[in-house]
Order: structure tokens, then C-alpha cells, then sequence
């Protein structure tokens, strides 16, 4: 059996969750004998793709900041998956993400999509840069696919929330992570904070809900003179939000770090908690993340978290800063139940790999063969 996956989340993007998904699919995949796959990608400076031997890909780092060079690289990638679809070298295709290009050249063949959650569904029309006006192309792949992959139930349930689908042919698999595989070699990880921290990890805009969290745990960050908060990922502060903490006077206890997998492990590893705010989440690989870390693990209650984090966090109210405020004190201060998350963390991670991701994705491929 052979699999053609296509440009689509690796081109203009160094890191990212879709991206990560279907390189960790790659990587399981090419530990097998029962499947082959090609990635049609001709442009790209993905980082996960750095490690990888199945991607024969050109780098233009030295170019990305010249104006269009992504939608140069864009168009380029287009041009060829669409090459690679039209040869029809492959038994199921699986786009990796929301583009039409393939549908009048795919013939005959099966196609799989993954849809990973609907936050342009739910809040395209407060924030237009979601992806506000995908609705009609998600509508026609949704509909045209053989089979729709929904990375958790809470997923599967927002597309029959917002589209016509038929339940029996969504299929809901859950992700996993290799973040805990990684070997932690000093020189590449950024010193750790000496000082006791929460971490927050990822964008920090929108529906993250930042601005909500870093507001709701201003009395707490005072009332613990010796406590940190650190970002990690989600790109450097901005003037906004230097302001923000200046005005706060919390401005040398709020830290940035890159988020590279080797300094997320260590971050992890080390933080009192890891905090996770969000308004919407299809699955929250973070999560994962922290468990495989050993950190306590505290979330908001919407979306997918609770499916995913189970018993193993504590959660809150992500819109009441009072929910938000005490559920952090509780894992700040009580060390038996911040003791007893990172036990029951490591427990729940049992529960997901990237290996269990690639076998069930491989079961719905064989089963439109």
C-alpha cells in the first residue's frame, strides 16, 4: 500500500501542530514494511522535517524574508503535488490540509482528510485570522473525502455540529507524542530557571486566551514573591505585552523561551505547573507534552481537554478569573496533589503514542483499499 501526503502544512510554517501530526505519521510509518508513503513537497523550512530521511525538500531559509517567498514556495509545492496526484502513484491520498487543487485530478482514488478542530466555525467572525470563509471549502472536502479522521470526540462532534456528515464515516484517533523520547544534551538547552515558574506553552492570541490567564493570575504571581511565569513558543513578546507587564510591575518575572523540543522537555521537567487557558482546543498536544514531562497539568474545561487530560489535571473556568486564580493556587501551594497530577499524568500518558496514532490511521487506509 502507498500513501501520497502533500505539501500543504509544511510549506511556509517552521513548527506547528498540524505539521507535527503528520510528520510523527511519517516517522511511525517509516518504521513499518506494510505501508510506503511519499510527501510531494519540493519547498520547505518545516523543522520537524530537519529529521527526517523520507523528505527530499529544498530549504530557502536564507530567502524567507524576502517579500511572497512563501507564496512563491506555495505555488511551487502546488504545482508539483498536483503532478504527483495526477500520475496517481499511490493507492490513498491524505491532503494535510484544507486546499481543493487535487479534487478534478484525483480520479477514482480515495482521499482521507483529518480535520483537527472548527475554531473557524466557532470564532471566524471575532477573529477573522482564523479562517474566517473556510466554511464552503471544508463543507466540499468533508463531503467529497472517503473517510474524515477527527483527532478527538469533541472534534468528531463539532463537525456534525457545523456540517452535513454522515457520524459513520468519521473515525476518531487520538494523537500522541515523542516529546519525552528526546535526550536533553545541555548545550542545547536554554539555562533553567532556579526559581519555581508556571509555564504556559504556544500562541498566545485569539482564543488562547493569554490576556485572560496572565490577568486572573496577577494576584497570585504577587502573593508569591519567588514565583515565575515562562512562554514558551508563540513567538517574542510583543510591545502590547511588555506593556502589559510593565504596567503590572511584573515585568522581571514573566520570561520567553524558544520552543525547540529539547528546551520544552527541560521546561516541563522543571515548571510547578503547566497552565493551559484556551477557549478551544480539538485535541491539545501540549497536554501530552506536560505528562510526558512529569508536570502538574492544570486546564481549561472547554473543548477537548478534559477528554484528553481525564483525571490527571485540575481544571477551571478558563473565562472567570476567579476559577482561574484559585485552581493555580491549589497547585502552587498543596504539594501532595501537585505530587499526585504528575504521578497520575504519567499514568494517563499510557493512554496515547504516536505508534497507536500510525496503526489505526493505517486501518482506515487499508479499509478504502
Amino acid at each position: 500500500m502507498k500513501v501520497l501526503y502533500d505539501h500543504q502544512a509544511f510549506t511556509g510554517v517552521p513548527y506547528g501542530g498540524i505539521s507535527r501530526y503528520f510528520f510523527e505519521l511519517m516517522r511511525s510509518f517509516s518504521k513499518r514494511s506494510d505501508i510506503e508513503f511519499e510527501l510531494s513537497l519540493r519547498l520547505s523550512n518545516n523543522d520537524y522535517l530537519d529529521q527526517a530521511s523520507f523528505s527530499r525538500h529544498m530549504r530557502y531559509r536564507s530567502l524567507a524574508q524576502v517579500p511572497n517567498a512563501h507564496k512563491v514556495a506555495s505555488a511551487l509545492n502546488r504545482l508539483y503535488s498536483l503532478q504527483r496526484v495526477r500520475a496517481g502513484k499511490f493507492d490513498v491520498f491524505h491532503p494535510t490540509y484544507y486546499h481543493r487543487y487535487f479534487l478534478d485530478a484525483i480520479g477514482k482514488k480515495p482521499f482521507v482528510i483529518s480535520f483537527h478542530d472548527a475554531t473557524s466555525e466557532r470564532f471566524g467572525k471575532q477573529y477573522p485570522e482564523v479562517g474566517e470563509g473556510l466554511y464552503d471549502l471544508k463543507k466540499l472536502l468533508l463531503r467529497r473525502a472517503d473517510c474524515i479522521i477527527a483527532i478527538s470526540e469533541f472534534s468528531k462532534q463539532e463537525i456534525l455540529r457545523f456540517f452535513p456528515v454522515e457520524p459513520e464515516k468519521i473515525k476518531v484517533i487520538y494523537l500522541g507524542t515523542t516529546l519525552g523520547e528526546h535526550s536533553l544534551v545541555p548545550e542545547q538547552v536554554a539555562p533553567p530557571l532556579q526559581a519555581p515558574y508556571l509555564l504556559y506553552v504556544g500562541k498566545r492570541g485569539l482564543y488562547k486566551n493569554f490576556d485572560g490567564f496572565y490577568r486572573a493570575i496577577q494576584p497570585v504571581l504577587k502573593h508569591h514573591p519567588d514565583l515565575h511565569l515562562i512562554c514558551a513558543g508563540g513567538g517574542s513578546f510583543n510591545r502590547d505585552e511588555q506593556t502589559l507587564f510593565h504596567a503590572s510591575r511584573l515585568t522581571n518575572r514573566i520570561h520567553y523561551r524558544p520552543a525547540t523540543d529539547a528546551n520544552l522537555l527541560s521546561l516541563y521537567r522543571h515548571a510547578r505547573a503547566f497552565v493551559f487557558p484556551s477557549l478551544n482546543e480539538g485535541f491539545g498536544i501540549p497536554v501530552l507534552e506536560a505528562f510526558s514531562g512529569g508536570c502538574a497539568v492544570v486546564l481549561s474545561n472547554r473543548s477537548s481537554l478534559p477528554e484528553v487530560g481525564a483525571d490527571a489535571a485540575l481544571y477551571f473556568d478558563p473565562e472567570d478569573d476567579d476559577s482561574i486564580a484559585e485552581t493555580v493556587e491549589r497547585v502552587v501551594t498543596d504539594d501532595v496533589l501537585n505530587a499526585d497530577l504528575r504521578r497520575k499524568g504519567t499514568e494517563r500518558l499510557r493512554n496515547f503514542s504516536c505508534d497507536k496514532t500510525a496503526r489505526q490511521t493505517l486501518d482506515v487506509y487499508q479499509s478504502l483499499c
